[in-house]
């Protein structure tokens, strides 16, 4: 028997599929299959194999044929079931629907299967739907190079009438301990710590203040210094702010891997917003 799964995502139609199939099965079922198709354009299919025997050999040939009759209509195909001839049969099925992308799933995997279909719906929204960027930091460490790339994040914020943050952190000086020493180096004057790490912030914040002056703008910049390990201090803020558009400055070198440093490459990987990379032109003497 062929079951339709009622399914409230556009474009993803689930079937169940029981017993042995038969040609009646299919007559009543292909019919309404192709009433979906044409009402949503090119789906995705869930084909979930509940206590499933096979067909017989007319429900065989109606399956064929109207896969070769819809080779073009189907995007994703999660095939999901819990015997091993089932997924031989999903990976013979992958060269005859060339157009789609074929998976299987076992059965306790019923939920990666629904991720899976989801997700190259999920994406082309997220391109159908670009926004304006709203909230923009940049990442400097005050030199050349955040200069040009807050001279272009000041463009963009500006064009898009969106917030800009200017980001530092300054690395954490901490206490570390030899564990298990047996000479016993563990006591720190933690106040000394804390007074280093003030110090250290009270400077930044200093270097702050003359490296937005020196950027001579009339556009309203916000600034944050904080304390910690860089690359996770940046992402760590970037979520906190729900920030859409993180920007570095770069040296110019050849190959991406050069001219991405390792705190944007950290950030680019760990963090949900989009990354921009503003190189240096000319030569930064």
């Amino acid at each position: 028997m062929l079951q339709f799964i009622p399914v409230f995502d556009a474009n993803i139609i689930a079937v169940r599929a029981s017993g042995q199939l038969t040609d009646a099965d299919y007559q009543n079922f292909l019919p309404q299959l192709e009433t979906q198709i044409k009402r949503l354009g090119k789906i995705s299919l869930l084909f979930e194999f509940d206590n499933f025997s096979g067909w017989d050999l007319d429900a065989a040939i109606d399956d064929v044929k109207f896969g070769m009759k819809h080779l073009s209509d189907f995007d994703r195909i999660a095939m999901v079931g819990d015997k091993s001839w089932e997924h031989w049969m999903a990976l013979i099925a992958k060269p005859f629907l060339i157009s789609s992308e074929v998976r299987y799933f076992n059965r306790e995997n019923l939920q990666q299967a629904w991720d899976w279909l989801r997700e190259k719906q999920e994406f082309e929204k997220a391109v159908e739907q670009l926004h304006p960027y709203k909230n923009i930091v940049v990442a400097v460490d005050f030199s050349l190079y955040s200069k040009h790339a807050c001279k272009r994040a000041i463009e963009l914020a500006n064009y898009y009438q969106a917030s800009l943050t200017l980001l530092n952190v300054v690395p954490e000086v901490l206490a570390y301990t030899l564990y298990g020493d047996p000479v016993g180096y563990n006591v720190v004057d933690l106040d000394i710590i804390k007074d280093q790490n003030k110090k250290a912030i009270d400077a930044a914040q200093f270097q702050m203040k003359a490296f937005v002056n020196d950027l001579d703008t009339d556009f309203p910049i916000e600034t944050k210094v904080i304390c910690g390990e860089i690359n996770y201090g940046v992402v760590s803020f970037l979520e906190a702010q729900d920030v859409d558009l993180a920007i570095f400055g770069a040296k110019k070198k050849k190959g991406i891997n050069k001219l991405l440093g390792s705190v944007a490459h950290y950030v680019q990987n760990h963090s949900r917003c989009e990354i921009l990379i503003v190189p240096v032109q000319a030569p930064v003497f």
